[in-house]
Parts: structure tokens; C-alpha cells; sequence
């Protein structure tokens, strides 16, 4: 809204012929107490909103906390698996290597005797 001096001066001519010299004062008043308070209102409603805003900035980062250790919780569960895994495979190649080391032995231990 762009209201340049020549608007304005009609505006306070036309005011002046509608309510009169000893109204204007009272007007202006009313005027200037009803901009404060819509201001005073509006800076409420801002600090309203910026709280609101604030509480749900935390409500966020805590889900996203709690998301990070989930995360960090299924990484340990699948370091555990994978180990788990490492591990069973590791002792089955065991078994499998002396199996056979055990079958020489015992072969071995034929042929000393037949020998």
C-alpha cells in the first residue's frame, strides 16, 4: 500500500469535513491506541508461534536421536551376527582339518603295526 502526501492530505481533509475539529484529536487517539494494541497482539501471537516452533525443533531431534540408535543398535546386532558367523565357520573348518588328521593317524598307526 503506497500512500504518497497527496493521499494523505486528502484523507485528513475529508476526515476533518466528516467528524469536525474537536473529534480529530479523540480519532487520532483511537486510531494510534487500536494500532498498539493490533501490534502488541501480533507480537504475541510471534512469540506463540516461536515457542511452538521451538518445542517442536525438540520433539524432532529427539526422534531423531532415537532413530541414530536404533540404527546403531541393528549395526551391533548385525556386527554380533556376523561374528557369530565368522566364529561357527571358523570351528567347522576346525573339524573338518582334523578329521582327516585323525584318519592318517590312524592309518599311520596301522602300518606301524603291520610293519
Amino acid at each position: 500500500m503506497n500512500i504518497g502526501p497527496t493521499e494523505l492530505v486528502v484523507v485528513l481533509i475529508v476526515a476533518l469535513v466528516v467528524f469536525g475539529p474537536g473529534k480529530l484529536p479523540e480519532l487520532g487517539q483511537m486510531l494510534g491506541k487500536g494500532i498498539r494494541e493490533f501490534k502488541g497482539a501480533i507480537n504475541n501471537i510471534d512469540e506463540d508461534i516461536k515457542k511452538d516452533l521451538g518445542d517442536i525443533k525438540n520433539e524432532v531431534q529427539e526422534v531423531k536421536d532415537a532413530v541414530d540408535i536404533r540404527s546403531t543398535i541393528t549395526d551391533l546386532k548385525n556386527d554380533v551376527k556376523d561374528a557369530v558367523k565368522a566364529d561357527l565357520t571358523a570351528k567347522d573348518a576346525e573339524k573338518t582339518e582334523a578329521a582327516p588328521k585323525a584318519e592318517q593317524t590312524a592309518e599311520e598307526k596301522a602300518e606301524e603295526k603291520a610293519e
